[in-house]
């Protein structure tokens, strides 16, 4: 060893080149040597900053107590970690004169040709068994590493056990080194290895051929590269991990001088803020700087990702494309105007002063806009500085050839790239809420009146030659499905989202599919709701290719039964926590709310924090696809929102309960729009059948909840992807299997509303079925579709049966007010004229007892009514029926306005007497259509409505 220092900065390079997924125990001897020099928070920084490049498996906690459990000075010394890590390709600084400032490294001292010649020796006999494994392995195969990263194999081969092999080649294309990729992560341990011994330091892989190729990117792992090389079509050399960069930086500089190198770098954002570090940043920007090169980072990541592969998996392709080459053409222009690398260092003496205007008014350099005026003498004025960079990238219009937009792209102070289609009704008048817009984005405007204006004129006279559809709805446009910031399945004409603000972007993405799969999908098997719930978000989307119309379910239960829970796993399918809305919003509101949900699954938690008045009103406006007609400040007809979409709603209290609480009574419509499903599944927990090894179902719920925060968006996403490809067959695919399986419901003769919310419940079954057979879910086959038929038969058992939902109101609303006015509003018909009997206050009507033939009943003397007197035997004579209470019967004659007004009451009372006359619950006099004419105490021949006794007897 030699006598070079031991630093902090020294260990932080040698951990540059250590790959954090060692196997556990090698993992903790890092931590030990570090531990054995650097025993305080400098100690831990390193640690943590080197553990948390694995972003997989790192777990800041468990690193802790790793850290605290190891005793400084254990046996470990920091010579392992300098060992180690020149295994990797590190190369030790010797110290050759002055003063120790830090501890030597101890350990034997042998002469540096032998060391050479053994790291020679051990590099040789690796690269011996790289060729044999490389022999050995497939051209062709399947690797689920590549199938989980979403990219396909450059270059690489396939190994009989399902690893994915990676060549490590050096400038004249020997193999000296692989890399084998597992399929799946294993329990303990890394899922990438390289030969012990072998060499990495400036060796990579390349993607593509570089045969005339003026630029080359350059990125760590082979995942990213892959990404990168379809988004682009470029040649992507891999150099494995952060500390390589620079090595296979300059390598690749000597080997094509003339090419601009790329170094698409990592951007770790949360340990920066967490560590303030970000290696894989820092290291890409020196690996650039030393070649003349130009670094990039992703952009516009979901929280925890870093790298081009995470945001080809939450955008796409094209996002990816487009950040890579917006950089390299920026870096292109620098150079031009510069005119050539020796003349670098005027290029700050060009930023400062103004550039020269020609022809062109407006011309723009890496300082931003600029407008090349003349004086009133004609003479060249002063440039006027706009704005920073801006580019004018496409001319953006509808589909009726209106709405005609802007669509512009710079890049934020953070470097960030920013893209806003924005209206071009927005540059009328002053144009300051466009101006504001940008600002608000990071764009950089002069405040000067004479800029503003100039700036405006910039954007109306760019020719840019692109053009683009554009619409103000997310959702199906044709094949494509248009996100905020993103276009799935745009493979005619480029279609982008424009409104005029930037729209808060709820499709949000955080780790990746598998990670949704095996922390959430796997743990809704087995429980009913959990698995309808989830499938609703996969059902949301392909409303409009099956051609039904929205329409949505609502979970009712008990508080802490587990529906909310339900609602953040449907809602984890597309976003995270702000995916989930709540019914406590303005009807303005809730309408820009469900166009934002356009074609996918609006969730809406706790009906009861809207007014019950309301919530009837909401679910029809839900359903029927459009919000209300409202008039400009001029008095035209102002342009309605629209959309098409499920809603799954959650509350203590269903739709009907609710609405009866503000004094509205639903009709037949609003709850066939929303479906009342109970919440509890008839487990005797709630919500939950199966707790897959939890305690109880408030453990079960809360440890679902935390999974939904920590993984969400790239399930969705991936089936928005396989939606969008199969666009051409999908709609008759749906039609057919979701009306065999809702007939195979519903047989016999049902309504058509029955009908109607049984195809809704077979397309979430069937939605959910596609998505596992798209290994989406991790379920089993027919889990959804049973999950689907047992929540549909719930609703139907708490409906009340299959028949027309409008009959059950009507016998369920006359029914009631006998049950609650038979006693008190009734007069009995044989004591009408008694001065002794009680007075019926708001008469309704009379009642009768009538035998089990329907015959009026006489009152006659009874046994016991011996021994009184007469006056009180005679009372008792005309009072008390002769026949046992268990074999009379009721009949009531309700007087007509009564009727009309109080018992059909939000029903038309002709409708009514027709239900009731088909139920035998109403006897016309002869002659009559639905009334009756009779002699009634006290008033004589009178119009009335006769009730028969059978009104207590339906089953309704």
């Amino acid at each position: 060893m030699s006598n070079t220092p031991i630093t902090a900065a020294l260990l932080g390079e040698a951990l540059g080149f250590i790959p954090p997924s060692l196997p556990r125990d090698e993992w903790a001897r890092v931590g030990m040597a570090i531990k054995s020099e650097f025993p305080d928070d400098a100690g831990w920084g390193l640690f943590r900053d080197w553990s948390a490049r694995d972003a997989d498996s790192f777990d800041e906690a468990a690193a802790l107590s790793t850290w605290r459990s190891i005793k400084a000075g254990g046996g470990v010394g920091v010579s392992t970690l300098l060992y180690l890590a020149k295994q990797h390709g590190f190369k030790l600084p010797r110290r050759t004169q002055g003063p120790h400032l830090a501890k030597p490294v101890r350990g034997p001292h042998k002469p540096r040709a032998q060391e050479e010649a053994e790291q020679l020796a051990h590099h040789n006999a690796a690269a011996g068994q790289a060729v044999q494994l490389w022999d050995g392995a497939g051209i062709t195969g399947n690797s689920a590493y590549l199938h989980r990263k979403g990219v396909q194999g450059f270059g690489v081969r396939y190994g009989a056990d399902g690893w994915l092999l990676v060549p490590l080649r050096d400038a004249q294309g020997r193999l000296w080194n692989v890399q084998r990729i597992a399929p799946e992560r294993p329990e303990k341990g890394p899922d990438k290895l390289f030969l012990k011994g072998g060499r990495k330091s400036g060796l990579w892989h390349m993607l593509g051929s570089t045969e005339d190729e003026k630029i080359v990117l350059l990125a760590e792992g082979y995942a990213t590269a892959a990404s990168l090389r379809q988004a682009t079509g470029l040649p992507v050399a891999v150099a494995f991990d952060a500390g390589n960069l620079l090595h296979v930086a300059r390598a690749l500089h000597a080997l094509l001088p003339s090419a601009l190198l790329v170094v698409c770098g990592e951007d770790d954002a949360g340990a920066e803020q967490r560590l303030g570090r970000n290696t894989g940043r820092s290291k890409a920007e020196a690996a650039a700087a030393a070649v003349n090169g130009v670094a990039v980072f992703p952009a516009d990541l979901p929280e925890g990702a870093s790298d081009f592969n995470d945001m080809l998996k939450a955008h796409g392709l094209q996002p990816v494309k487009d950040c890579v080459l917006a950089v390299i053409e920026a870096h292109q222009k620098t150079a031009a105007a510069v005119g050539s690398a020796a003349a670098s260092a005027d290029l700050q003496a060009d930023a400062e002063e103004p550039p020269a205007g020609g022809d062109e008014p407006f011309t723009t350099t890496k300082m931003g806009v600029w407008f090349h005026g003349r004086d009133k003498d004609g003479n060249a004025a002063r440039p006027l500085w706009l704005c920073s960079p801006l580019q004018v990238e496409a001319l953006t219009r509808n589909q009726e050839g209106t709405g005609w937009g802007y669509l512009l792209t710079f890049v934020d102070p953070l470097g960030v790239p920013r893209q806003w289609a924005m209206p071009a009704r927005m540059l009328s008048g002053d144009g300051g809420e466009y101006r504001a817009t940008l600002l608000n984005m990071g764009l950089r405007i002069a405040t000067a009146p004479m800029a503003r204006n100039r700036l405006t004129e910039y954007i109306q006279t760019r020719k840019p030659g692109g053009f683009a559809l554009c619409t103000e709805r997310v959702g199906w446009h044709g094949a494509s499905f248009v996100l905020p910031h993103e276009t799935i399945g745009d493979d005619t004409e480029r279609i982008v989202f424009q409104s005029e603000a930037p729209m808060e972007n709820t499709f949000s993405i955080k780790r990746d599919v598998q990670s949704w799969v095996d922390q959430i999908g796997r743990l809704c098997a087995g429980n009913s709701r959990l698995v309808f719930a989830v499938s609703c978000a996969f059902a949301g989307p392909l409303l409009r290719p099956a051609g039904m119309e929205s329409g949505g379910f609502h979970l009712r239960g008990d508080s802490s039964c587990g529906k909310t829970t339900a609602l953040r796993l449907a809602a984890s399918v597309y976003g995270g926590q702000n995916y989930m809305q709540r019914w406590r919003t303005t009807d303005n509101a809730l309408e820009a709310i469900a166009a934002q949900h356009c074609d996918s699954l609006l969730i809406l938690d706790e009906l009861a924090q809207v007014e019950g008045k309301v919530a009837g009103e909401c679910a029809y406006m839900l359903a029927n696809e459009q919000s209300k007609a409202r008039s400009t400040r001029t008095g035209a007809a102002r342009a309605r929102l629209s959309w098409r979409l499920l809603f799954l709603s959650a509350g203590e209290l269903g739709l009907a309960d609710h609405m009866a609480e503000g004094g509205k009574r639903t009709r037949t419509g609003q709850e066939v729009r929303m479906a009342d499903i109970p919440a509890d599944a008839g487990a005797g927990m709630g919500a939950f059948e199966r707790l897959h090894g939890m305690s109880d179902g408030a453990a079960f719920s809360l440890h679902l909840a935390r999974e939904a925060q920590l993984c969400h968006g790239a399930v969705g996403h991936a089936f928005l992807q396989w939606a969008a490809g199969q666009a051409s067959t999908l709609g008759k695919r749906l039609r057919q299997e979701v009306g065999i399986l809702a007939a195979s419901w519903t047989p016999g003769k049902v309504s058509g509303q029955v009908a109607r919310v049984a195809a809704r419940f077979a397309l979430v079954a069937v939605a959910g079925a596609i998505a596992t057979e798209a290994g989406l879910t991790g379920w089993e086959e027919g889990e959804s579709e049973s999950a689907a038929k047992a929540c549909f038969d719930a609703w139907l058992a708490s409906r009340g049966g299959s028949g027309n939902g409008e009959v059950t109101a009507m016998l369920r609303q006359v029914r009631a007010f006998f049950e609650a006015h038979g006693e008190g509003r009734f007069t009995w018909w044989h004591r009408a004229a008694d001065d002794h009997s009680v007075k019926t206050l708001q008469r309704a009507g009379f009642r009768r007892l009538v035998d089990e033939d329907g015959k009026p009943i006489k009152a006659a003397a009874r046994v016991g009514g011996s021994g009184l007197n007469a006056e009180d035997k005679r009372l008792y004579e005309e009072l008390v029926p002769a026949v046992d209470s268990e074999e009379t019967r009721v009949e009531f004659f309700v007087l007509p306005e009564v009727f009309r007004s109080e018992i059909c009451n939000g029903f038309e009372y002709t409708a009514v007497c027709k239900v009731l006359l088909q139920y035998g619950c109403l006897q016309p006099g002869s002659g009559r259509t639905f009334d009756d004419k009779q002699r009634l105490p006290g008033l004589g021949p009178s119009r009335c409505y006769r009730i028969t006794s059978s009104i207590y007897e339906l089953e309704v």
